[in-house]
């Protein structure tokens, strides 16, 4: 019997913000133990602002999207490089970050989305309800929400 099906999860997905590098790095390490017990893929999402309004839009040349997008990049790849220890895969997504992180996880067909939730956050949070909450209620798999990771 392959133990591929015994597995219960075996594609994770980590939504990173690389603006807060420690809260990106605990929750990896996380994920990394998960992954490590299932043989697990992990997948790594960044998910920029979405510079769809019109109005917005017409402040934010192509130009200027493209240099935002390849600093995402590079800064993704530095955090693999710094943090990873297995390989991982990523990917960019821009747009409404709860959206993006369901669409990634449908489209890349996870099984797990690992997500850390700060209840201390901006005042913005609290009246669009989290990003985490969100994710949870809607997913169609299973969303693990981190708490008071050590040294966060």
């Amino acid at each position: 019997m392959n133990d591929q099906h015994l597995s219960p999860f075996t594609k994770i997905l980590v939504p990173v913000d690389i603006d807060h590098s420690e809260a990106a790095t605990a929750v990896y390490r996380k994920a990394e133990e998960i992954a490590g017990c299932c043989k697990a893929e992990i997948r790594l999402l960044i998910v920029m602002p979405g510079f769809g309004m019109p109005i917005v839009a017409s402040f934010i040349s192509e130009q200027l999207q493209k240099e935002i997008y390849d600093q995402c990049k590079a800064s993704l790849e530095d955090f693999i490089q710094k943090t990873c220890k297995e390989e991982v895969t990523y990917h960019i997504r821009m747009g409404k970050n709860w959206e993006e992180i369901l669409k990634e996880a449908a489209e890349w067909g996870a099984d797990l989305i690992i997500v850390y939730h700060n209840r201390h956050r901006e005042i913005n949070e609290v009246f669009s309800r989290s990003c985490t909450q969100r994710v949870t209620d809607h997913a169609d798999c299973s969303v693990l929400r981190l708490r008071n990771i050590q040294g966060l």
